[in-house]
Order: C-alpha cells, then sequence, then structure tokens
C-alpha cells in the first residue's frame, strides 16, 4: 500500500482492499512479464558462460598436442634398478637398449678439521674455570654405590680423581691431557663387573659433564671392565657465542673468511658456530658444514661430487684457523666412471649423466651393470588422445542439452554452430598430415555403431588401431593433431575457439560486463522500475477514489438518518 490512505469498506460494505489488489494484480502482469525475462535472459547467460569455460577446457585438451606432442614421448626403464635409474629429459631420443656399466660412483670432497677444536682442560685448578665444555654443578654423584661429593668452585678434576681412586668404589680414574678424555677401569685386575654410574639421590652432573654416562663398557689389557668419556672434556658447544668457548687454537676474532670463492662475516661476540655452519649451508659455495660431537670437529662436504677440492681462504678472521679446517689434509672425491655398451670408460664429476645416452639422463647408485632400454610412450598417447576426446564429448553433451526444445539456449542458431564446426573439424581431412594417416578415422576414432536421434554422438577411440598407427608411423599421427602448415586438428581447435571464446571473441562477447545479455537485462530492469512506479500511483489513486467513496457513502448515510428523524417527527404530529 502506498502512503497512509485506507479504504475499509466499512461505509459501503465493499471489500475494497481485495478489489484494489485485483486491479493491482492486473496491471502488474507487464512487470511479472518482463522479470520472468530478466530471469531467463540471466540463465542464458549463466549457460553460455559456462559453455564458454567448457570450449576454453576443450582449447587446453588441444594445446597439449601443440606444446608437448605426446606422440613422440619416450620411456626408459632398467633391467637394474640398484644400479641406475633412467629418465627421459631431451628430445632427441632414440629407441634402443643400451648396456650400462658402472665402476665407480662420483663421491664429494671432504674437508675435516685436523684435530679437535676444543682447547684440552687443566686438570690441576677449580673445575668451575678448568675449560670443560659443560660446566659442573655442585652435589652429589655416585660411583658403583659409593657417593662422591664435588665442589666445583673449589676442587680440580685432579683432586676429584684422587678422590675416586681412594674410594672404596674399586675403581681407577684417570686424566689423558694428549686424548682430554677421562679413563675409569675396575682397579682389580680381571675384574669384568660392570661399572655403575649413578643414584637415585645425585645432585652433581659431574659424570655426565666427563661425558661417562651411556659410554660402552669393554675389557682393557688387565681383563678389567673399563670406560672413558665418549667426548674430550673441552669439546666446544656450538651454542655458545664463539668469544665464550675454549678453543685449542685460541680465541676466534670476527672478520671474514671465505669457501669456495664465497665470503663470510663472523661477529665472535654474538655468532655461535651453529650459526656460522647454517649460514654456509644456505650460501652458494656449493659445500654442506656439519660439526661432529664424538671427534669435536667440523666437516665441510662438497655438494659437487668429483675430484675437486675445496677452496679455503682466511680473511679478517682466523675461524678457519682455529676450527683446524686450514691446511687440513682433504680427502678429494672421486669422478664416477662408467661405460655405454662396451664402448670407452668415460668419466663425470658426479652421479647424474644426460649426455651419455642421447635424450635420457642416468642416475648412477651403485657399481654393477645395467640393460637400459628406451622406448616409445605409447600409453601417454593413448591417455592423451582419449582425454581428448572425452573433452569433445563433454562439449558437443553441453551444447544439445542447452540448445534441445527446452534447453536454456533453445533456438540460439549460434551455438548449434559451433557444434556443427567442431564435428566438422573432428572427422575432416588434414591436408597438412603426412603418411597414410589423412583424419581421427585411419587411427580409431568413430562414433560407435549404435546410432540415436535423440542423443549426441559420442566420440570412441579403438586403442588397438592407435596403437598400430603409432607403431608404423608416429610422427604422421602426430600430424594429424598439429603440423607446419597449421591444418592439424589441434591446430584449427585453438584457433576456432581462440576466435569465439578469447577476450575479443563474439560468444565472449555476448556475456562480457555490458555485452548483449547484461544491455538487455538492463533495459528490462529499467522498463520494470518505471512499471513499478506507475503500478504505486495507480494504486494510490485507488485507494484515493475508493475513500471519497466511502466519505460520501457516509454523508448520504447521514442525510438518509436526518429525513427519517424528520419524518417521524412530522407523523407525530
Amino acid at each position: 500500500m502506498s502512503g497512509t490512505i485506507t479504504a475499509s469498506g466499512l461505509i459501503t460494505g465493499l471489500d475494497t482492499n481485495s478489489l484494489i489488489s485485483q486491479l493491482v494484480q492486473l496491471e502488474r502482469q507487464p512487470i511479472t512479464k518482463m522479470q520472468g525475462t530478466v530471469t531467463t535472459l540471466t540463465s542464458r547467460k549463466s549457460a553460455l558462460s559456462n559453455l564458454l569455460t567448457q570450449l576454453q577446457t576443450l582449447r587446453s585438451r588441444a594445446q597439449d598436442f601443440r606444446l608437448a606432442s605426446p606422440f613422440t614421448k619416450f620411456t626408459g626403464a632398467t633391467s637394474a634398478s640398484s644400479v641406475a635409474n633412467v629418465s627421459i629429459t631431451g628430445s632427441d631420443v632414440v629407441s634402443g637398449t643400451y648396456a650400462v656399466t658402472v665402476s665407480q660412483l662420483a663421491t664429494a670432497t671432504i674437508a675435516r678439521s685436523s684435530a679437535r677444536m676444543g682447547g684440552g682442560v687443566d686438570p690441576a685448578v677449580p673445575l668451575a674455570s678448568n675449560g670443560m665444555a659443560t660446566a659442573v654443578n655442585g652435589g652429589v654423584f655416585t660411583i658403583n654405590g659409593v657417593a662422591f661429593s664435588v665442589d666445583p668452585a673449589i676442587q680440580s678434576l685432579n683432586d676429584v680423581l684422587t678422590a675416586i681412586n681412594a674410594s672404596a668404589a674399586g675403581v681407577a680414574a684417570s686424566y689423558d691431557p694428549a686424548e682430554d678424555k677421562v679413563t675409569l677401569a675396575n682397579a682389580a685386575a680381571g675384574n669384568t663387573a660392570i661399572i655403575n654410574f649413578g643414584a637415585a639421590g645425585d645432585t652433581s652432573n659431574f659424570l655426565a659433564a666427563i661425558n661417562v654416562i651411556g659410554a660402552t663398557q669393554s675389557t682393557n689389557g688387565s681383563g678389567s671392565t673399563m670406560t672413558r668419556s665418549t667426548v674430550n672434556l673441552g669439546a666446544v658447544n656450538i651454542g655458545s657465542p664463539l668469544n665464550a668457548i675454549n678453543f685449542g687454537g685460541g680465541p676466534i676474532s670476527s672478520g671474514t673468511f671465505s669457501i669456495n670463492g664465497i665470503a663470510f662475516v663472523v661477529d665472535a661476540t654474538q655468532d655461535a658456530l651453529t650459526d656460522v655452519l647454517n649460514r654456509i649451508n644456505q650460501s652458494d659455495a656449493q659445500v654442506t658444514a656439519t660439526y661432529d660431537t664424538a671427534s669435536d670437529s667440523v666437516q665441510l662436504a662438497s655438494k659437487v661430487l668429483g675430484s675437486r677440492t675445496i677452496a679455503l681462504a682466511s680473511g679478517t678472521s682466523n675461524f678457519l684457523g682455529v676450527t683446524n679446517l686450514i691446511g687440513a689434509a682433504q680427502t678429494a672425491g672421486l669422478d664416477s666412471q662408467f661405460s655405454v655398451n662396451g664402448g670407452p670408460l668415460q668419466t663425470r664429476n658426479g652421479n647424474t649423466v644426460s649426455d651419455a645416452i642421447p635424450g635420457v639422463t642416468l642416475n648412477f647408485l651403485s657399481v654393477g651393470s645395467a640393460s637400459v632400454t628406451v622406448s616409445q610412450d605409447m600409453d601417454a598417447a593413448v591417455a592423451s588422445v582419449k582425454s581428448f576426446l572425452d573433452e569433445v564429448n563433454r562439449t558437443l553433451s553441453q551444447i544439445g542439452s542447452l540448445t534441445a526444445k527446452n534447453g536454456t539456449l533453445a533456438g540460439d542458431g549460434s551455438i548449434s554452430i559451433v557444434a556443427d564446426y567442431l564435428k566438422n573439424i573432428l572427422l575432416g581431412t588434414v591436408s597438412g598430415a603426412s603418411g597414410s594417416y589423412s583424419n581421427l578415422t585411419t587411427i580409431g576414432v568413430s562414433t560407435g555403431n549404435s546410432f540415436d536421434s535423440k542423443a549426441e554422438a559420442q566420440y570412441q577411440l579403438d586403442e588397438s588401431a592407435l596403437r598400430k598407427a603409432l607403431s608404423a608411423n608416429p610422427n604422421a599421427v602426430a600430424s594429424l593433431f598439429t603440423n607446419s602448415g597449421g591444418d592439424g586438428i589441434a591446430d584449427r581447435l585453438n584457433t576456432y575457439i581462440d576466435g569465439i571464446a578469447n577476450t575479443n571473441g563474439y560468444l565472449r562477447m555476448r556475456v562480457s560486463a555490458n555485452g548483449e545479455f547484461d544491455q538487455r537485462i538492463k533495459m528490462y530492469n529499467d522498463r520494470i522500475g518505471q512499471l513499478q512506479e506507475r503500478l504505486t500511483q495507480y494504486e494510490t489513486r485507488l485507494r484515493k477514489q475508493f475513500t471519497r467513496l466511502e466519505t460520501m457513502s457516509a454523508q448520504f448515510q447521514a442525510q438518509n438518518t436526518a429525513l427519517a428523524r424528520l419524518s417521524n417527527s412530522l407523523s407525530s404530529l
């Protein structure tokens, strides 16, 4: 309703609201019809947009034949996957069987610290300042059930070892300054009992700090059980700042050094050893840097295999010198050695070889012999043709459904033309084809033996016929889809779909912003808006007219009542 005007029909007895509603509904019919047209146009636009998406998918399948022809693909296999695996990586592949013999694998050059990096501890000074990598906590530790108290601020390593030797634990303890390790052995010759370390009430980490917890126990020359530190006591703590580590070669200075020509900056006050190693690993120096806990050393392994040395150069920092890498003997890597078909011995600086067999990459895994077979990949070709035909069938089925009698795009001749043109391309003769194959039917493509006038024909593939054609002349089959004359089925489909479905294609223009559908929808919506305004005005007029009718009826009724009263008064005289 419009405004506050009402027409209830209380005076006239008419159902004025119902009458107005019916009159307005009659006037609304053109609007309802136009709204239905807008809905239809919107559905047609959406349907055409979906069809364009399907056409683009079909174009992509056609483009696959043009970008990387599946008919010239090859596959490689090896008789000994433990010796080498094979992959096809080039375009100049030649089918055949190749005998490959690997006599030596390529290895990496290794540079390793020539000596342990951590400085030896001073066994005569208090444990708190003797240079041990792991700080000793004060408290109690236990050996063979005998408890020992340790105060790192007062006792030295010698003091603690002397206490062990003098105790009832039955263990002889000694420190070897050359190895920077502690040895513990049963004092009695021939005593093969296990040495027990620790107890539930222990509060000191002394045994862990000298690296004997979990160490292997064996028999010494006296026939007694013995064990020793797994790591030298002064081994570096790779997480501590470099200037806080007791290096055997002295403190590391801040500055630069280089590996294989790549410069690295060291800040001894901020960087830990792990920071520097990570920086090396993330660089272009082509080496992998690791820390070996057991030997307290750094190892550099070349990422480039073969007999190439790692170039190390100190700059303004002595990092490489203190870590005992400068001047250390490098274990040079080996080049791979192999032969093909009994030919001469060949060498490469890696285990991945891509220039020994045309178009084939070999990855050597172990020494031995393998037969490498290179053949045409028919499965890939058949799968590509199937995928292409599947998209063709999907496209034609979608067009058939849309243009059917009750389809969303029924009567749209431009869509039916698309289907006709696609069929013409698919089963037409390819003038640019080479060999004995001139159209798809010659390689096994057909629409089957059954016929249903109500259903869209579905293209089918006779795989055996295609495989036979591929075996006979793969290049001729390939030329059916794409050729130098641009006349192949994929070439023509690509060009045609570009012309109708790309940005400037006539079908794309119809569904684009402000295209044919949008313009018509806007026209109808504008007209609907105008008619809606008129309808509102019409309803307002009706309500005013019925309201006046009610008012006049009320006035007539009042006059009639007054006359009746006057008549009654006169008759009583």
